[in-house]
C-alpha cells in the first residue's frame, strides 16, 4: 500500500517536501524528494496512486480562525489569517481540490503535532531523522540527510497510514479539521 505525505509551501517558489511511504508486511520504506509546482505534485500523486494523501497545510479558508488551529495550538499551529499562513490556505485549499478531481482522498494533518504525539520530535532535523529510522522507517531516511521540509512530508504519510488503519483522532469542526495520531 502507498501513501502519500506533502509539507506544502505557500509558494510554489518555495520548496514542498513530498515523501510517498509503502508498507509492506513489516516493511516500511520512504521515498522523500522536493517539489514546487502544482503540476509537478499532481502528476507525481497520479503516477503513484496512493490510497490517500496527507497535506500539511490548511485545506479550508474562509477569512477567519478555525477552532482546529486554536486546539493544536499547543503543538505550534498558527491561525490561517497570519499572512503567511493565509497564502498557505489559499494553496492548500486549491490543491485539495485538484487533487479530490482527480478521484483521490485527502486529508490535512499537522506534522509537528503528529512528531511530538509519536514521541518522535526534535528541534534538530538529524536527531528527528535518527529517531525516524530506530522507528524501523528505511528508504531515503537512511540512506542521507533529508530536509526539514521532507521530514514533515515523512510524517504527514505517516499520519495518512494511521489514518486508514484507525489509529487517529480529528480535531475541529465543519470550518476545518485536522487529523493527528491517537495515542
Amino acid at each position: 500500500m502507498s501513501f502519500v505525505g506533502i509539507d506544502l509551501a505557500g509558494n510554489p517558489k518555495n520548496e514542498t517536501g513530498f515523501c510517498v511511504l509503502e508498507i509492506r508486511g513489516d516493511e516500511k520504506g520512504v521515498s522523500t524528494t522536493l517539489m514546487y509546482s502544482d503540476s509537478e505534485i499532481l502528476e507525481k500523486i497520479n503516477s503513484v496512486k496512493p490510497e490517500i494523501i496527507a497535506i500539511d497545510a490548511p485545506l479550508t479558508f474562509d477569512g477567519s480562525n478555525r477552532r482546529c488551529d486554536d486546539e493544536l495550538r499547543e503543538y505550534g499551529a498558527l491561525p490561517v489569517t497570519l499572512r503567511g499562513m493565509e497564502m498557505l490556505a489559499i494553496r492548500g485549499s486549491r490543491i485539495a481540490d485538484k487533487i479530490r478531481k482527480l478521484n483521490f482522498r485527502v486529508i490535512e494533518v499537522f506534522s509537528t503535532a503528529t512528531a511530538k504525539i509519536l514521541g518522535l520530535y526534535s528541534r534538530n532535523e538529524k536527531e528527528m531523522q535518527k529517531r525516524l529510522i530506530d522507528s524501523g522507517i528505511s528508504g531515503d531516511v537512511d540512506r542521507r540527510f533529508l530536509t526539514k521540509d521532507e521530514i514533515d512530508a515523512i510524517f504527514a504519510a505517516i499520519t495518512a497510514y494511521l489514518y486508514t488503519i484507525g489509529s487517529t483522532n480529528s480535531v475541529g469542526d465543519d470550518n476545518g479539521k485536522i487529523i493527528i495520531p491517537r495515542v
